[in-house]
């Protein structure tokens, strides 16, 4: 079943976009070397294709940074990609290539990816690619956003909210576009994400959804790289 699951991330990274860069800082390369656990040998096998060697993501396929986010906001995920709430929808491509790559996870295979990616890798700083004036974005954001993510977008687990500093601003955007869209939020055990779909349209225009992301990004995330 690992070879299987490893062989069908290839497949999709192929399909997607042939050769991709990862989201890294300019003249950084990003090398990780992790070996010797079941763990790792996921990681390497299946993780590192579409979200990068440090988690640092690749912006071609959809893999967001992970090295931000919560323990247990990524056992959620992970599970969620396992189980169905997630990378079900049609109009989803990243998210089934996801659940493809995924499909074989135990839970003890979730628990010691978790631990990896929030341990082992080293905490990244995505690169913006995109403008928005950031001074309007921050009166959005503590008006709309904050009650959820925090004043520091660095997330509130008690509510399934996220980490939002330190995530690729091309993930932040293309999510929220999917909640407005409904290929995200869509399933009914998905109550977080549903929750947030119900909100997304308060925030609808592009212009200020670029004005927030561009405000978060000036917010430093929980670890420091």
């Amino acid at each position: 079943m690992h070879r299987l699951a490893k062989l069908l991330a290839l497949l999709g990274c192929l399909v997607s976009c042939g050769e991709s860069a990862p989201d890294t800082p300019s003249g950084t390369a990003m090398t990780v070397s992790l070996a010797g656990s079941p763990s790792a040998e996921i990681w390497n096998g299946q993780c590192v294709a579409c979200h990068g060697a440090a988690g640092e993501g690749v912006r071609a396929l959809g893999g967001p940074a992970l090295t931000q986010l919560s323990r247990e906001y990524l056992a959620r995920q992970l599970t969620h990609f396992v189980t169905g709430p997630r990378g079900t929808h049609l109009a989803e491509v990243a998210g089934k290539r996801m659940a493809l790559s995924v499909a074989n996870l135990s839970e003890d295979d979730i628990s010691g990816l978790v631990a990896l990616i929030t341990t082992e890798l080293p905490p990244t700083q995505p690169t913006a690619t995109m403008t928005g004036d950031a001074s309007r974005g921050k009166d959005y954001y503590i008006n709309i956003c904050s009650a959820c993510h925090g004043g520091n977008a660095l997330g509130n687990d008690r509510l399934g909210a996220p980490a939002l500093a330190g995530v690729n601003d091309w993930y932040l955007k293309s999510s929220y576009q999917g909640y407005l869209k409904g290929t995200r939020g869509h399933h009914p055990d998905d109550t977080y994400g549903a929750q947030m779909a119900r909100l997304a349209p308060a925030l609808a225009r592009g212009s200020d959804i670029n004005d927030v992301i561009a405000y978060i990004a000036t917010l430093p995330p929980r670890r420091a790289p």
